[in-house]
């Protein structure tokens, strides 16, 4: 009867909206970014004891990210975002549903895992080494031997594997929205595996409430805590503090003022670094290959330069000035 009953209580809670699904997607794709600069701020802090982090953080991450993700799935049936947004994994066939009550199958429970886990770390692993090759290539290093082709044709392969893959994607979601596919996603669709929003949780017997009403009025006796209790708490603040590294890259990413309300600007003052930069990359101290500003020191650079480097450091190879690659202007010089 718990199973029948849990069966009806999946059924009954309906279909997640495309919002969640997506502002789940979206929550799940937060975590790592946050934590590496988290890592990279330590690393920086203490390079002796703790510079090897940041070198090792991809195997350090997969690592959190299996045990995060192994927890949710084994008490919650779904990911950290999706059980953050009250979402839970539900096999398409009813009987691996009613066999297994309200966890998943154990194959479903493992193949969720690696495509949580493994396939992310994979894939940024091979994004990694194409970005490479592609630079590589852009900067004519890669010539005609057998193994500079076999890299040109890897550069190639993968964009038309990522624009497939993309496109599988957007169809998934296309289907999920005229409710012609119960699976939101590719990876659900491959496990056969739909989101459903998870029942209400039971109500615990040792709550942070009944701590301090117990404190207050000087029951201490009654006043108890709980490893639920401490559980639950760095649990809400894991997810809380995800939700709100979220709202923090939105706002950074969010138009700023007018160009045209804001006060003309002093003309700048040429200084020792402007008279030796002149006309030249000060990366690469050579005349500029595709001419590219960073607005926020001015000064002007090669743009595979600045790209490679504002990807590794985020900051202005002449200022030290915090950037990032979303900021460069091309610019169409006759030089």
């Amino acid at each position: 009867m718990a199973v029948y009953a849990a069966h009806l209580t999946r059924t009954l809670q309906g279909t997640p909206s495309v919002f969640q699904v997506t502002a789940q997607e979206a929550l799940g794709g937060t975590v790592k970014p946050a934590l590496r600069k988290l890592v990279e701020y330590i690393a920086s802090t203490y390079p002796r004891n703790c510079g090897w982090s940041e070198k090792w953080y991809d195997e350090l991450y997969l690592l959190f990210d299996c045990c995060l993700q192994y927890h949710y799935l084994k008490h919650y049936a779904a990911s950290f975002s999706e059980c953050f947004y009250g979402l839970m994994r539900v096999p398409l066939s009813t009987s691996n549903e009613f066999s297994s009550g309200t966890r998943l199958p154990e194959n479903l429970e493992k193949g969720s895992l690696a495509l949580l886990v493994l396939l992310p770390y994979i894939r940024d692993k091979v994004e990694k080494l194409i970005n490479q090759w592609r630079e590589d290539n852009e900067d004519g290093r890669l010539e005609k031997s057998k193994s500079d082709r076999a890299r040109k044709a890897a550069v190639h392969l993968y964009s038309i594997v990522h624009l497939t893959c993309e496109a599988s994607k957007l169809v998934v979601l296309a289907r999920y929205l005229t409710t012609s596919s119960r699976s939101p996603s590719l990876p659900l669709t491959l496990l056969g595996l739909t989101l459903t929003n998870a029942p209400p949780p039971e109500p615990e017997e040792n709550t942070w409430t009944d701590l301090a009403r117990n404190l207050l009025k000087g029951h201490f006796g009654s006043a108890v805590v709980t490893f639920p209790m401490v559980w639950g708490a760095m649990a809400g603040a894991v997810e809380w503090g995800a939700f709100l590294v979220q709202f923090l890259r939105w706002w950074e990413t969010r138009p700023g003022l007018a160009v045209d309300s804001l006060p003309m600007p002093p003309p700048p003052t040429i200084d020792e670094k402007g008279t030796r930069y002149a006309n030249k990359c000060p990366v690469c101290l050579q005349p500029w290959k595709v001419p590219t500003v960073l607005p926020v020191s001015g000064y002007i650079f090669c743009y595979t330069c600045i790209s490679r480097h504002l990807r590794s450091t985020n900051q202005c190879p002449v200022t030290r000035l915090p950037a990032n690659e979303r900021s460069l202007v091309r610019l169409y010089l006759d030089v």
